[in-house]
């Protein structure tokens, strides 16, 4: 068997279908889910503006820069007055469910692939708000959120469905150095863990940790807040934090791994790690301009740290983050696939020497 692959999401191919079949046709059974790349979005800020009972904001973001652009309360207007009747989780779940079904009718897709949505935090679309109605619009949106997540549930068949929470809560605060508005860790674990337990089986679900796309990747920008990642110590107290918290399986982690790093210190911090057999371990380690020799050494040591794990790339796929071109996702699509087999075979070499 293969080692298994995980797609994070923002995929750039022109539309969903186009980012189902392409990665079908590439990785196979590799992954166990597909997501649709996000065509119809990811973050909630169109949402927000849309919706009843907001304004324009002043621009006072928990995460700016990048976010510039923010809505809060109209005046007179309470937290409790608001619907978030614009929210586009359930619509678009449904739209890329229905192309999903329909190539794995075809045989594009294969039998056991499961349709994966990956959804932010609700922490995370809180970067939206001003930052000083945070604290009372973050309960209320949480709640909506997982409102959608339940609906988007009662139609998609529960085998064929998973949802991965992404989880910008390092980049946003954890991990900032100089953030605007404190929220405690474990206040941050336990909205990590009421999003896991909202999603019922046997629909799989999983983590994305995130430090901002720049950052997961190890590529500092001008004009962007830095995160430093030294090493996996804060994603592992994270993750403990959360797993000790949740009702229900968590089915997998994904960490990025920063492009600069080789060194066992990097790894080590994950053996702390309390995972339970049901989580599968994805080390976003993937940059196709390493090349095989580099991305083999980096595979050498994290597997010298933590045994056995699937492969991913450190953050979505899309040129923003990923920092390559939509022209080569191709590219990086073969080679998540050329890691997973060499990792594959390397295993069979070594059961049977």
């Amino acid at each position: 068997m293969c080692s298994p692959v995980f797609l994070v999401g923002s995929v750039p191919f022109k539309d969903t279908e186009a980012v189902f079949t392409r990665c079908a046709q590439v990785l196979g059974t590799r992954a166990r889910q597909l997501p649709d790349g996000e065509r119809g979005g990811w973050l909630p800020a169109e949402d927000f503006r849309k919706m009843r009972g907001m304004e324009e904001g002043r621009g006072r973001s928990l995460l700016n820069p990048p976010v510039t652009r923010t809505v809060r309360l109209q005046p007179g207007l309470s937290a409790g007055d608001l619907q978030f009747e614009t929210l586009h989780y359930y619509p678009n779940a449904i739209d890329s469910y229905e192309i999903f079904a329909r190539l794995k009718r075809e045989g594009i897709i294969p039998a056991g692939t499961r349709y994966q949505i990956s959804i932010p935090s609700a922490f995370t679309g809180c970067i939206y708000f001003d930052y000083d109605q945070v604290r009372e619009l973050w309960p209320v949106y949480e709640a909506a959120l997982l409102r959608e997540v339940g609906r988007i549930i009662g139609v998609i068949p529960r085998e064929e469905l998973a949802i991965s929470w992404d989880v910008v809560e390092f980049g946003i605060s954890l991990a900032n150095p100089d953030p605007p508005e404190t929220f405690e860790f474990d206040e941050l674990a336990a909205g990590i863990a009421r999003a896991i337990d909202a999603v019922a089986t046997p629909v799989t679900c999983g983590l994305h940790f995130c430090y901002g796309g720049h950052n997961s990747n190890g590529m500092p920008r001008p004009g962007l807040n830095r995160r430093d990642i030294a090493d996996t110590r804060l994603m592992t107290r994270f993750f403990n934090a959360v797993q000790a918290r949740v009702h229900r399986p968590i089915d997998w982690l994904h960490l990025p791994v920063p492009r600069p790093h080789f060194a066992e210190a990097y790894f080590l911090p994950l053996r702390e790690l309390h995972r339970s057999a049901d989580t599968e371990l994805y080390l976003g380690l993937l940059y196709p301009d390493d090349g095989f020799d580099v991305t083999q050494r980096k595979l050498e040591v994290a597997r010298h740290c933590v045994g056995e794990f699937g492969v991913a790339a450190a953050c979505g796929l899309n040129p923003f983050v990923s920092g390559l071109p939509a022209e080569r996702l191709p590219e990086v699509l073969e080679y998540h696939k050329r890691v997973a087999d060499e990792c594959s075979a390397a295993k069979r070499s070594i059961s049977t020497a």
